[in-house]
């Protein structure tokens, strides 16, 4: 605990350091091309940390073992192993299917919700206890929850990420209604506006752009929840794999379904960027 405390410590006095020296602006524009250089630039520090530290002919020579820490080649070396015998690519695309159908069950149901919720005060009344449960209960929690109440088939799967993006997004979605301006409101109920013209043509219009990030935002966090999705009883998929290759201590073949799932989600997450630009190209995306 004392080594965590110091590396925290020293990390922080580093970072401060360099904001200081480095003379650095306040919410400065920053260009892309040099934002992309900056990424570039700590993936290139990162594996290159890897590989020193992973570097050496014998156990001996190397400063973590296989079993902790692979080199960045015996992660390459998994990959034929988890496509030829472990079927890598079909469990990818069962894990998609997975997580995209309980992403957009759950979007279904909260977008909507939200919307309600965020503009008529019974209904939010009503359906309080749904928005504080993402704040305070832990997603593990329905893993042994789904499991009781749909059983080990898919549905549970289903069920688990459904659950877990619906808690994420519902409050996301009433804080994007609630923080459209009243002056927005004012100016139609002048113009003569029913209430449900003030749903349908002020306050999701508006506040449409930032739901659409925050359902890229929860689409992302979905793919970190397929490892519990398919921790228990599952013949196929990423999180299959990732427990498999634990438990025979295949740490290399760990790693390589890590990237996997790491590489699908920045994927997507771009084509949720490029259809943010496309609908909202009044809006500035990141």
């Amino acid at each position: 605990m004392i080594g965590f405390f110091i590396f925290a410590a020293s990390f922080v006095a580093l970072l401060t350091l360099t904001v200081r020296l480095g003379n650095l602006s306040v919410r400065s524009q920053l260009s892309r091309s040099r934002a992309l250089g900056l990424t570039t630039l700590f993936v290139g520090l990162l594996g290159t940390a890897w590989w020193l530290v992973t570097s050496g002919a014998t156990l001996e020579q190397r400063i973590l073992p296989p079993l902790i820490l692979p080199s960045p080649v015996e992660v390459l070396q998994a990959f034929p192993r988890l496509h030829f015998e472990q079927g890598l690519v079909r469990s990818a695309g069962v894990s998609f299917l997975r997580v995209t159908t309980g992403f957009a069950l759950a979007a279904i149901v909260a977008v909507p919700l939200g919307v309600y919720m965020a503009t008529f005060p019974p209904i939010a009344a009503f359906f309080r206890p749904l928005a504080l449960m993402g704040a305070y209960v832990p997603i593990v929690v329905f893993v042994p929850l789904t499991l009781a109440w749909f059983g080990l088939n898919e549905t549970q799967k289903v069920g688990f990420l459904f659950i877990g993006c619906f808690v994420a997004l519902l409050p996301l979605v009433i804080q994007d209604i609630s923080d459209v301006p009243a002056a927005y409101l004012d100016v139609a109920v002048t113009k003569g506006a029913s209430q449900w013209q003030l749903v349908r043509h002020v306050l999701f219009p508006v506040a449409q752009a930032n739901i659409w990030d925050h359902l890229r935002g929860v689409y992302g966090v979905g793919w970190g929840w397929i490892i519990l999705a398919e921790v228990v009883n599952a013949e196929r998929g990423l999180g299959y794999l990732i427990d498999i290759s634990n438990r025979r201590g295949h740490t290399n073949a760990l790693f390589a379904v890590i990237f996997v799932i790491v590489l699908i989600a920045v994927i997507c997450d771009q084509l949720w960027r490029l259809g943010g630009e496309w609908l909202f190209p009044y809006s500035k995306r990141k």
